[in-house]
């Protein structure tokens, strides 16, 4: 029968079956501060959706009613475009850190490897025991025992699959407005509790069961990492010319390097993979096999850093490589961009059409004059942090020609976050008609606080002199 190569998939066995990786506990000064990094990364990501700002929810991403909040900025449907700069921002910053300092996200902030190894793998410790007390438990037979950790393993499991799924949905709903889903029955919220039911158990797939399957056949970052990483780059390697030939390659007596083969690298990798066989797709980065290996090298009175981040190529870290130097540059200028839309971001949104009907009407005023009447229609939104009065005008200069607004609220109120439809008139001396259309200015100004106007232009229609 022919047998797969385990030099390139290690979770799988000679028969192409899943190989359960259960890897070893290890302590180090790595897993110290990734433990660190990780609860902080879980406190964030668990608070930022309970947590507001300026009245609005600290991320909210409510596509349904196209309504966004970003630390206390409000966006609705027509800011969409904004979203260009977020996932450009994000997408060379990835390509940016990559290129430096390697796969440093899979290792120490991807969401997969920040559940699997801060949450559900303490899960199965807290149940099962250590290591070597689940891998025997996984291979001995059905019992009172094996049901009973096993049983309880997976009720936690399933209870914190649910926590982390309404935390995740509260980002799109609102968590104000998922509370109160979760205080009546699923049926009056049947879409919402079926939403959060499926990602429940995406989430319970995942992190507890798929695990290292995601990083090394789904994930599309570790494919294409060869074409982020160079020579240059940062990554955990093997010092070869140290570590070879490693105990047991060569008979007692002659020349053998530091590597004592006791295979303690590949017990305590999530993916499996031996670190010793160079950089591989599956490799995290998550250095485990360098607080394994650093123990190792202190029991043995043998340096440390047989293992370790260097890289690839052995040089000096270099962060003014070409490649490194434009997607810097590109960062800042996207970033620069951001900032400028941000700053220019008004906290009213309002557009003007003209109102259904008869594009102009002809009235007379109380001396007989004869006036053209223009209707319109405005769509305005409160976007500020803050409730707004709205005062509709025209310019001094067109009311001293004879130009009327009228409005059946004029100031218009508007709370946080709201939107109406406001409907206002424009009156013009029909001598004002030398040609059948008139551009005019209109303007919109908040009350409250800072008085700011906003003006927009709008066309009158009429019959021509």
């Amino acid at each position: 029968m022919k047998t797969l190569d385990p030099g390139k998939l290690t979770s799988v066995d000679a028969h192409g079956d899943r190989i359960t990786i259960i890897p070893a506990e290890v302590k180090g000064f790595f897993r110290k501060h990734r433990t660190w990094t990780q609860l902080v990364l879980l406190a964030i990501f668990l608070a930022i959706p309970w947590t507001e700002i300026n009245g609005h929810q600290t991320i909210l991403l409510d596509i349904p009613n196209r309504d966004f909040a970003l630390f206390g900025m409000s966006f609705k449907a027509h800011d969409v475009p904004l979203l260009f700069f977020v996932l450009a921002i994000l997408t060379l910053g990835l390509a940016f850190i990559t290129s430096i300092w390697g796969r440093v996200w899979c290792g120490w902030a991807c969401p997969q490897t920040v559940f699997i190894d801060a949450v559900y793998r303490r899960i199965e410790q807290w149940t099962e025991g250590n290591y070597i007390e689940r891998r025997r438990l996984k291979n001995g037979p059905m019992n009172a025992e094996k049901v009973r950790k096993s049983g309880l393993k997976w009720v936690l499991f399933v209870i914190t699959s649910s926590l982390i799924a309404h935390s995740f949905v509260a980002y799109f709903v609102g968590s104000k407005s998922l509370i109160k889903m979760m205080q009546g029955p699923p049926s009056e919220n049947l879409t919402y509790f079926i939403i959060v039911s499926f990602f429940t158990a995406i989430t319970l797939f995942d992190f507890a069961w798929f695990r290292e399957q995601f990083c090394v056949i789904m994930c599309p970052y570790g494919r294409i990492q060869s074409l982020l990483l160079d020579q240059k780059s940062l990554a955990v390697v093997y010092d070869v010319k140290r570590g070879e030939p490693r105990r047991g390659a060569v008979p007692t007596g002659q020349q053998q390097g530091d590597c004592v083969s006791c295979n303690r690298c590949v017990q305590v990798c999530p993916t499996g993979i031996d670190i010793r066989n160079g950089l591989q797709m599956e490799c995290i980065a998550c250095t485990a096999c360098i607080d394994a290996c650093d123990e190792i090298m202190t029991k043995t009175n043998k340096p440390k850093g047989l293992i370790k981040y260097d890289t690839l190529d052995g040089s000096k870290i270099n962060y003014k490589r070409p490649r490194s130097v434009i997607y810097f540059t590109a960062i800042m200028l996207l970033i620069g961009g951001f900032v400028y839309a941000l700053s220019t971001h008004e906290p009213v949104h309002f557009t003007i059409l003209r109102s259904a009907g008869l594009p102009y009407s002809i009235n007379q005023d109380a001396e007989g004059n004869e006036i053209i009447l223009n209707q319109f229609k405005m769509h305005i939104q409160n976007q500020g942090s803050q409730h707004a009065s709205y005062q509709l005008s025209l310019p001094q200069e067109l009311i001293d020609k004879g130009y009327n607004l009228t409005a059946g609220e004029n100031p218009l109120p508007l709370p946080v976050g709201q939107s109406r439809e406001w409907f206002f008139f424009i009156r013009t001396p029909r001598s004002e008609f030398q040609t059948d259309k008139i551009s005019i200015r209109v303007s919109v100004k908040d009350l409250y606080g800072k008085p700011k106007s906003y003006e927009r232009t709008i066309q009158l229609v009429g019959p021509r002199q």
